[in-house]
């Protein structure tokens, strides 16, 4: 069975990519679980006013979008399709992917 279309030849990616992306991925899944803590203890405070459970509650959001963020990006990773632009199939630069580990799309297409 060959390899998909959009796959890269380099399936797996560099090293540094892989532990880059699983400690922004163990980063991302601490500060969900933080943030949970936190929001829950507002919740629980009737002192608590609520634009500061308001503004928690939309770190947690921010927060749960970075995980899930991470967790497609290390799924590209270990399916050989990292690095590859989902729009046109072209490489993803190595700068683009160091500034933006789980950037999707080439610099032309994100245009």
């Amino acid at each position: 069975m060959s390899a998909a279309p959009s796959a890269r030849p380099d399936a797996g990616g560099h090293p540094d990519d892989r532990d880059r992306l699983r400690d922004q991925l163990a980063h991302a899944a601490r500060q969900v679980a933080e943030l949970e803590t936190e929001y829950e203890q507002l919740l629980a405070d009737p002192e608590v006013i609520q634009e500061d459970r308001d503004a928690t509650r939309l770190l947690l959001d921010h927060a749960r979008r970075q995980l899930a963020d991470a967790e497609h990006a290390v799924e590209r990773l270990d399916d050989g399709s990292y690095g590859r632009c989902v729009r046109c199939g072209g490489d993803i630069g190595p700068e683009r992917l160091a500034a933006l580990a789980d950037v999707t799309t080439c610099v032309r297409c994100a245009a």
